[in-house]
């Protein structure tokens, strides 16, 4: 404490009152920052525009830790009153059109989000980052030569989860029992994020999930015995319970595979029910995009949301 009463009694050199100043200044701007930071973290959760008349419909735009300088978009639905209700996320299927133009409102499944919203949630559906209205440069990648479905499916659990932060924060929506939901390369998405263990997430549900893989080179499909491969590795790791859902004559991810991505996810450790749709339509793999699935697969997610109720 000498050097404090030597500054007190003006006895200090002036060197050293110099140096003291420049360590006071430079604790001050720490404590200023550690104040101000909770509303900066804030403020990068924002919503644009009014709200929509059909389910109060309206962009939100949230602040990717992981990735500087970039948002992520979700367009969230609510049900009338402010209470704060559980979130449904929704993860969208791959589209190169969605990536090229910007599809506003890519993943949108509307039945699905009224479904969820009769139930009393609120539901974003996500834009992963290169798609719709977040844009820009995609983070999953893939290589058929070095193929890891794993690297792909955890850069979108990263959005999912960036935007669960975000949303959950908000004063109409409950800080726990999230439940996401995800179509095609979403629903690996949320089988990555199952392995993630989010403290939010009650339960993820997989509707014909999975990353079908293509060669630049000859256009086939490839990687398909490492997707399997790749799903034990999300299944070591994942605790969260999930619900896979499969039709009997999806194209994408036909019985035989999708029975071996479950067993694989399984026997590795993960806690996932399976369950076997009878066919639909020409393409079982439009299972939740089609309006005419509903009576296929609510029974079953009608069970599994109300674990976390």
């Amino acid at each position: 404490m000498r050097f404090l009463a030597e500054a007190w009694s003006g006895r200090m050199p002036a060197a050293r009152l110099r140096a003291l100043g420049v360590a006071v200044a430079l604790v001050a701007a720490a404590l200023a920052a550690a104040l101000v930071a909770p509303t900066a973290q804030a403020q990068e959760t924002r919503s644009e525009g009014q709200q929509g008349t059909l389910h109060r419909e309206q962009v939100w735009r949230i602040g990717h830790p992981a990735d500087e300088g970039r948002s992520i978009a979700a367009i969230v639905f609510r049900p009338p009153d402010d209470a704060p209700r559980p979130l449904v996320v929704m993860a969208h299927h791959t589209s190169g059109e969605a990536s090229r133009n910007g599809e506003p409102r890519h993943g949108v499944y509307q039945h699905a989000v009224d479904w969820f919203i009769e139930r009393g949630y609120v539901v974003a559906v996500v834009h992963r980052r290169g798609y719709g209205l977040s844009g820009g440069e995609r983070a999953e990648r893939f290589a058929c030569r070095r193929p890891s479905h794993v690297a792909g499916g955890r850069a979108d659990a990263a959005d999912l989860g960036a935007a669960i932060d975000g949303l959950t924060a908000q004063a109409f929506v409950r800080r726990d029992g999230v439940i996401a939901v995800g179509q095609s390369t979403g629903g690996w998405a949320v089988l990555a994020l199952a392995a993630e263990n989010h403290p939010a997430v009650a339960g993820v549900i997989n509707f014909s999930g999975g990353r079908l893989g293509r060669s630049g080179e000859t256009g086939q499909i490839c990687a398909m015995d490492e997707l399997v491969r790749d799903a034990a590795v999300l299944g070591r790791r994942a605790r969260t319970p999930a619900l896979w859902l499969y039709s009997a004559n999806d194209r994408s991810f036909p019985p035989v595979l999708a029975s071996r991505l479950h067993q694989a996810f399984v026997e590795a450790g993960g806690v996932a029910e399976f369950v076997a749709v009878r066919e639909f339509e020409r393409d079982g793999h439009a299972l939740l995009p089609n309006l005419r699935g509903v009576p296929l697969w609510e029974a079953a997610v009608e069970r599994f949301i109300l674990r976390f109720r």
